[in-house]
């Protein structure tokens, strides 16, 4: 009869965990770089879909962390974005108030209106405006995040 270590269920959970830790995210085009791409594509998809720049959005990726314990690995990642919830939620309409005033740049893209052109001055590809509130058509949901987890849930089953 063959015998086996006493530290055998030790060392065989610290290579599962070291199995686990490099698919997830320590070989190239790992489980978790493959969930973050999903995201980012799903959102350049919305911004051509929408005519949205979302690099803004992309850029806040706040990288990958990994904690190890003995059991288990707990990886986290996301974006920093505030406007981020409400792409992936959506919203309705609404009127968005000053503080007490608001400031952007009304581009060129989205057809300013002529009393806009006439009354704010040129900035960069359109005309930084100053308003004491806009109303906001609301925005349809991405579902980015959501997609992205039911996936990693199907991908790791």
């Amino acid at each position: 009869m063959a015998r086996l270590d006493s530290g055998f269920e030790r060392q065989l959970e610290q290579a599962a965990l070291d199995h686990a830790e490099h698919e997830l995210v320590g070989k190239q085009g790992n489980v978790i770089h493959a969930a973050v791409e999903r995201v980012h594509e799903r959102l350049r998809e919305y911004g051509r879909e929408f005519d949205y720049n979302v690099e803004p959005i992309i850029d806040s990726f706040a990288g990958v962390d990994v904690q190890r314990n003995d059991r288990g690995l707990t990886i986290r990642f996301g974006w920093s974005h505030e406007a981020f919830p409400y792409l992936e939620y959506g919203t309705s309409s609404h009127t968005v108030n000053g503080d007490p005033v608001l400031s952007f740049v009304w581009e060129e893209r989205h057809d300013p209106p002529d009393w806009v052109r006439e009354e704010y001055d040129r900035e960069g590809d359109g005309y930084r405006v100053f308003l004491p509130e806009v109303e906001v058509a609301g925005v349809e949901e991405t579902r980015a995040i959501r997609d992205m987890l039911a996936w990693l849930r199907n991908n790791l089953r």
